[in-house]
């Protein structure tokens, strides 16, 4: 959405009046999803007054809806480099302007720079390393690029910045989803030692989560599936069938928690209790009227 600006006279200079209304020009041709005149309005605001930061936001913004992702062409990649090129210079003024930042961000990542994405959260970072929703932020953008590796030692930070159990127990999950999806949609590109390290870390942290909490399914049914595939890496042998073994255990035991988590739930609304007739059954034999 752009920012709306009211021009007066009296507080403003010519340049600043005539940059003002090209600026009100172009939020009334954005809302007409005029975006490339909206954009021309807005440069040539930028060239009369190159000072305006409002100008800069709404630039950044109209050019961001100019962009198509997956688009790989020259010219898509210039509206990408303007739009955070605009961005960069409101965030400049307003930092705290999440909104923005969220969609610098995905510009970034849906136009493949990947690498400056990296180093703009690095910075927030080091900023303010406790931080978790930026460290994960930056584990999601290392897992964009492929480097599963990398990706895994932010979660290892996330974990490290948990402040309580729970927090831990997201993280632990976090981890767990991550290395099993990685062997699931790698298939037969993902085996021997590469599997094997990564089965060991989600099962590491499988571990973890039932210290945690031993009576949480997800740790037992996740654990199960990590067995099984970690099970891939061997091929037909004699340790495939241990892994194999192993995955069985859990499948077990998340079954044994399942069925308990049943009997433990109460009785859905309307429904009657165990040993109550429902509302118009017959009455028990000998006790009709």
């Amino acid at each position: 959405m752009l920012v709306v600006v009211v021009a007066t006279v009296a507080l403003a200079g010519c340049d600043q009046v005539s940059a003002r209304k090209k600026i009100q020009e172009a939020g009334q041709l954005y809302a007409d999803q005029e975006f490339e005149k909206a954009a021309e309005k807005l440069e040539a605001a930028l060239k009369i007054a190159p000072d305006i930061d409002i100008a800069h936001h709404n630039l950044g913004i109209t050019y961001s809806r100019l962009f198509k992702a997956g688009q790989e062409t020259a010219a898509n990649k210039a509206i990408a480099e303007k739009a955070t090129r605009h961005l960069k210079i409101w965030l400049e003024k307003h930092p705290n302007d999440d909104k923005v930042r969220k969609l610098l961000t995905k510009l970034w990542l849906d136009s493949g720079d990947y690498q400056t994405a990296l180093d703009y959260w690095q910075k927030i970072h080091e900023a303010d390393p406790k931080a978790r929703d930026v460290i994960q932020l930056i584990a999601g953008i290392y897992m964009k690029t492929g480097d599963w590796r990398t990706s895994l030692t932010w979660w290892e930070k996330d974990l490290a910045a948990a402040p309580d159990a729970a927090g831990r127990m997201s993280s632990h999950q976090s981890i767990i989803r991550i290395t099993f999806n990685k062997m699931l949609a790698g298939g037969t590109k993902v085996l021997g030692a590469e599997r094997v390290e990564l089965g060991d870390i989600g099962l590491h942290s499988v571990d973890e989560s039932i210290k945690i909490d031993a009576k949480a399914i997800e740790p037992w049914s996740m654990g199960a599936g990590l067995w099984r595939q970690r099970s891939l890496a061997q091929g037909a042998s004699w340790a495939m069938a241990i892994d194999e073994a192993e995955g069985q255990i859990f499948s077990q035991r998340a079954r044994v928690l399942k069925e308990e988590a049943k009997k433990a739930a109460p009785p859905a609304t309307g429904a009657p209790a165990p040993g109550t007739p429902a509302t118009g059954a017959p009455a028990s034999p000998g006790k009709g009227t």
